[in-house]
């Protein structure tokens, strides 16, 4: 249709400069009107290209002799000057058809590597910028799909039970494509298993035999163009496959599919080893986090087994030991000393029950097993609550929590805990003939960016305090600071870390410093912000 038409533009404005020429033929000499159609054919060429120059270059020849040279209106040349002048004419007109449409050619092919190197551009941009394959490999697929005009593109990996599943997914239209995908599916099996391309003319067979013999949907056209498959190869391994459904045109019989371009393939493979690169850098860095995840688990293993060796074995070992006297004879124990033991089983079964608890909570609260129920509840109330539990010293627990603090929403159970373990680590670091200093006021605070109204809860304590940088790592698992490492002072390391995790969960903050308004008074003080709603 382009063709045609260029065909009769070219005739058109041809026919329109000899009537110009014509019409103005009275100043006008005969030579000069060959001068005149040379610009017609430029035009031809640099517009349509080097077939319709060429019409209308030999269309002016015959136009020019026609109606300019004697005799008129005859193509019979009398005047051997005029035969020379013409064929002169037409000689200029076919050069110049011929330089002024590969000027166009080689103007067009300089478009066309500028828009690859343009796409190749700003895929390697993409990729240099990103990390994660879940992003750049979705954005390589949509420049495939508009820059190609392809119907689909589909990035592939080898997953579980070595099937192919889909990493990356643009599709042209918003229709079902639940038959297609597991079309796309099979034939990506193929191509990986056998590391063939299809559709580039080349693994006819294999494709025969993927559609005769592999389970292929009912309602798929055996006789569609199944577009190209490309293995993906990195590190001289098979990665993956990339798959570009064909180019879909609307015609007169409705949609049609048509061949991509030799440029349209070249950057279909060029794109396919950015896809490659990006797939193997996403294995490598699954394996480094794999590898990451075995290191943190095998150190925590570690922590676990010391932790049980020591905090575990203590209290197991005078529970054995108290037992083993009791079952002695009555002449052995007086009454006191009975007591003295059974109390002593009691405190060490209750330190192990909590050691236990503690491990239990925080395994729930990180497996999500244990989400906060939240209701609105009142802080004074909680503070009350969690210092009748600590009959044995709460004496030494100084409040100032105001009555008319707003409600927040949070768990009861959770916070009771928080405040119950932020205590028990003041009373337990602090002297014995020192107090623990508890207060809560409304406060600010900047939790993810936002600057939000709740309740700040504070514990100070008059023990040694925390040496310096070790504010944070405190909160981490089985983690213990360098001054209580080789105490007497018994610890799991997990109440601060179960309190960490509280809190985050009530997307609150808690955090730890050394109290440092009185130069005179050494410890530590522990504080957490909980939002209102």
């Amino acid at each position: 249709m382009l063709a045609a038409s260029g065909w009769l533009w070219s005739a058109g404005a041809v026919a329109l400069g000899t009537a110009c020429l014509w019409i103005f033929q009275s100043a006008i000499d005969k030579g000069q009107a060959s001068l005149l159609y040379l610009p017609i054919v430029l035009f031809c060429a640099i517009r349509f290209g080097y077939g319709q120059a060429i019409g209308a270059a030999v269309l002016s020849f015959f136009c020019w002799d026609f109606f300019f040279l004697p005799p008129r209106f005859t193509l019979t040349v009398v005047n051997p000057r005029d035969t020379l002048s013409l064929f002169v004419f037409l000689i200029a007109a076919v050069v110049t058809a011929r330089l002024s449409s590969r000027i166009r050619q080689q103007a067009a092919e300089a478009q066309v590597r500028e828009h690859e190197i343009s796409t190749l551009f700003n895929a390697s941009e993409a990729i240099s910028a990103e990390i994660d394959a879940d992003r750049i490999l979705p954005a390589l697929a949509s420049q495939i799909v508009s820059t190609c005009r392809a119907s689909r593109c589909i990035v592939l990996r080898q997953g579980i039970a070595d099937a192919m599943e889909p990493v990356a997914s643009v599709w042209s239209d918003k229709s079902d494509h639940a038959v297609l995908q597991s079309v796309v599916q099979v034939l990506a099996e193929a191509v990986f298993s056998d590391d063939q391309e299809i559709g580039f003319g080349q693994s006819p067979r294999l494709l025969r035999r993927a559609m005769e013999t592999m389970e292929l949907p009912a309602e798929y056209d055996r006789t569609e163009d199944p577009g190209i498959y490309v293995p993906l190869h990195a590190q001289s391994k098979l990665v993956g496959v990339l798959h570009v459904g064909p180019r879909i045109m609307s015609g007169a019989s409705g949609k049609e599919t048509t061949r991509f371009s030799d440029t349209e393939r070249r950057l279909i493979l060029t794109l396919s080893n950015h896809a490659a690169v990006v797939l193997a850098r996403q294995t490598l860095s699954d394996q480094a986090a794999e590898a990451d995840a075995l290191r943190r688990a095998d150190t925590l293993k570690d922590a676990l087994l010391s932790m049980v060796s020591h905090e575990l074995r203590s209290p197991l070992a005078a529970i054995k030991v108290a037992a083993s006297g009791l079952r002695q004879s009555d002449a052995v124990w007086d009454s006191a000393d009975r007591d003295a033991a059974i109390r002593g089983i009691d405190v060490e079964a209750d330190r192990l029950i909590g050691v236990v608890n503690n491990l239990l909570d925080l395994s729930r609260l990180e497996g999500g097993a244990w989400a906060p129920n939240r209701d609105w509840c009142d802080m004074a109330e909680i503070v009350g609550t969690v210092i009748g539990q600590l009959t044995a010293e709460a004496d030494r627990i100084i409040t100032d929590v105001p009555d008319d603090l707003p409600l927040i929403k949070v768990d009861y159970v959770q916070i009771m805990l928080v405040l119950t373990n932020l205590l028990q680590n003041a009373l337990k670091y602090s002297n014995e003939d020192s107090n623990v200093e508890l207060s809560a006021q409304t406060d600010t605070c900047d939790v993810e960016g936002v600057v939000v109204s709740g309740v700040k809860v504070s514990v100070r304590d008059h023990g040694p305090g925390i040496t310096p940088g070790e504010e944070t790592k405190i909160f981490e698992r089985f983690f213990r600071g360098d001054r209580h490492r080789n105490s007497t002072i018994h610890g799991t390391g997990v109440g601060l870390t179960l309190c960490r995790a509280v809190v985050l969960a009530h997307k609150g903050q808690i955090w730890a410093e050394n109290y440092e308004d009185d130069p005179q008074s050494r410890g530590s003080v522990f504080q957490f912000f909980l939002p209102i709603g």
